[in-house]
């Protein structure tokens, strides 16, 4: 795909997730990570570091409802992440794939309890 069409099919996209109407998890799969106060947390440079910030282009960062690093990016091939951090261990805890290839859709999610494929 021309990466001019790419990129016009991925804005209105960025746009939902900047403003929070598009949800990767569904609302009922609540995660929690963390009750440790907030002093025990990671400084936020460290975590997006942990995230790998260089491959993406950060869309949006902040903290969810369950105290968890929540991250809502486009990985440098096009994909779209949305990714949940342990604010204390920085141990991935979800981790949510979407391929931006119309030609061929792809979906990958995993959570703590499920390790990455290897590639």
């Amino acid at each position: 795909m021309k990466r001019g069409l790419r990129q016009c099919l991925l804005l209105p996209l960025l746009g939902a997730l900047a403003a929070g109407a598009v949800h990767a998890s569904p609302p009922s799969e609540k995660l929690v990570c963390a009750t440790a106060p907030r002093s025990a947390w990671m400084p936020e440079a460290k975590i997006r570091e942990a995230f790998g910030d260089k491959d993406y282009a950060l869309v949006k960062f902040k903290i969810s409802r369950g105290n968890c690093y929540e991250f809502y990016a486009v990985h440098k091939d096009g994909s779209i992440v949305e990714a949940y951090f342990h604010p204390v261990s920085g141990e991935v805890m979800r981790f949510n794939r979407v391929s931006a290839s119309v030609a061929a859709p792809a979906y990958e999610s995993r959570s703590a309890a499920q390790p990455a494929a290897k590639p």
